[in-house]
C-alpha cells in the first residue's frame, strides 16, 4: 500500500492538501477497493445491493471529476 497514511491516517482539512497528497490517497483508496473486489463473495442475496454498488460508483465517478478539475484535465 502506498504511503497515503503517513499523517497518521487523519484527512487534511479541505484546501491544505497538495495534488501530490490528494493523489496518493486517491491512490491508496483504489487499491483498497481493488483488495476488497478480489474477495470471495458469499451466496448470492448476502452482501452489498445492486443500488448500493451504483451509488458507490457514482460517487467515485463525482470525486474522479472533481479531482480531473482541480488538476485541470479535461473529463
Amino acid at each position: 500500500m502506498s504511503g497515503a497514511r503517513a499523517s497518521g491516517g487523519k484527512a487534511a482539512p479541505a484546501g491544505t492538501m497538495d495534488t501530490g497528497q490528494a493523489l496518493a490517497r486517491l491512490e491508496a483508496a483504489v487499491e483498497r477497493l481493488a483488495i476488497a473486489a478480489a474477495r470471495p463473495r458469499g451466496p448470492v442475496g448476502e452482501g452489498v445491493s445492486r443500488a448500493q454498488v451504483q451509488a458507490i460508483a457514482d460517487r467515485l465517478d463525482e470525486t474522479i471529476a472533481r479531482l480531473r478539475s482541480a488538476l485541470g484535465e479535461d473529463a
